[in-house]
């Protein structure tokens, strides 16, 4: 009888770090979004997103070990809601530009809207030496993205002809770097962000002549 409350009390402490370490991660969460999308990425400092929180910096570190995997983890976040809300949207396109853009739209409504902490997001994941667990799970929205836009091509190839020795998940990376690389052009000011659905959806129909059969 002494073991078994024994037992229940381990678990009960166990049960209220693991509540007290989730609800610090999601004030830390909570207080990283609202002050990087109010003031954006340079004007933010971790002692602010720690004091938002109401927790000191030394466990705001626990959580993330620097401003740039604040962003990150925001941004993760952010990717995966667009990924799913963009998923729902495309099904009712009727050609594949059509569905492909209304997957991509969440996504460029949200680097439009907040370009700084876009150019950031993107700076970490393509030139951030650390494998931490926010650029390893950036990398896994990427995937989620790009297997949403094969997902798009191996729906409509089944209706459609594909040319031959074509790789749709191949097309579909592709058509994720054209985004990607639209969304740099237009954090260093080489692209007109009013025009960036308008360029990109000329390059998705440039891309899918040559996977899909125009006929």
């Amino acid at each position: 009888m002494k073991s078994t409350a024994g037992s229940q009390r381990v678990l009960a402490t166990i049960g209220r770090r693991a509540r007290n370490k989730r609800d610090k991660q999601q004030r830390i969460f909570d207080a990283a979004s609202e002050l990087f999308a109010k003031q954006g990425y340079s004007s933010v400092t971790t002692q602010m997103v720690a004091d938002r929180a109401d927790v000191g910096t030394g466990t705001l570190f626990r959580y993330a070990s620097s401003k740039a995997e604040l962003l990150m983890m925001v941004m993760n976040e952010q990717m995966r809601l667009h990924t799913r809300e963009g998923v729902a949207s495309s099904l009712a396109g009727t050609t594949p530009a059509d569905a492909i853009m209304a997957l991509l739209a969440p996504q460029i409504q949200l680097s439009l809207a907040f370009p700084e902490n876009t150019a950031v997001y993107q700076r970490e994941i393509l030139f951030c030496t650390e494998q931490g667990q926010y650029r390893t799970e950036a990398l896994a929205r990427i995937s989620e993205l790009e297997d949403a836009i094969g997902d798009i091509l191996a729906r409509f190839a089944r209706t459609r002809r594909v040319r031959d020795d074509v790789d749709l998940h191949g097309a579909a990376r592709t058509a994720f770097s054209m985004l990607h690389m639209e969304l740099i052009r237009v954090s260093l000011g080489r692209e007109d962000p009013q025009t960036l659905t308008a360029t990109l959806r000329s390059h998705i129909d440039v891309l899918l002549y040559g996977v899909l059969d125009p006929a």
